[in-house]
């Protein structure tokens, strides 16, 4: 956890300038532990599961964050050995992501979200292609 201003600022430069990271009063940057995941998966531990886990977690923590009446951000959009170098990060330790925490300042429109016909495929894969020409891929 973060709260050192100086250092929230070197996190918001590494995170290409996005200032509000800097602006929150708490900063939690996630990381996996590469060598420890890999102790007890081998290679699928240190390549898959430690960021499934980290995913999971910082999931977790924005839907706590927004029971609390709080505001939270998933920044993925950062220089990876930047964000390690500011906060002395060791070899074998990634960071993830860069989640401020603070109190809105507004509250946003929903965004648009496409219908879950067009995501869910239910018993196998239909192969279905989105406007982007990416395909769908969670299966029920």
């Amino acid at each position: 956890m973060v709260r050192d201003p100086e250092i929230k600022k070197q996190l918001s430069i590494a995170a290409s300038d996005q200032t509000f990271i800097e602006e929150a009063p708490v900063v939690i940057v996630v990381c996996a532990n590469l060598i420890l995941s890999a102790r007890g998966y081998g290679v699928r531990g240190s390549r898959l599961y430690c960021l499934q886990d980290t995913a999971a977690a910082i999931q977790n923590m924005l839907l706590a964050a927004c029971a609390l009446g709080l505001a939270a951000c998933w920044v993925g959009a950062f220089h990876e050995e930047e964000a390690r170098k500011v906060l002395n990060i060791p070899s074998g330790v990634r960071p993830i992501a860069i989640i401020p925490v603070g109190y809105p300042a507004e509250t946003p429109e929903a965004r648009w979200k496409r219908p879950l016909s067009e995501v869910v495929h239910y018993e196998t894969f239909r192969g279905r292609r989105t406007l982007e020409g990416a395909t769908d891929w969670a299966l029920m």
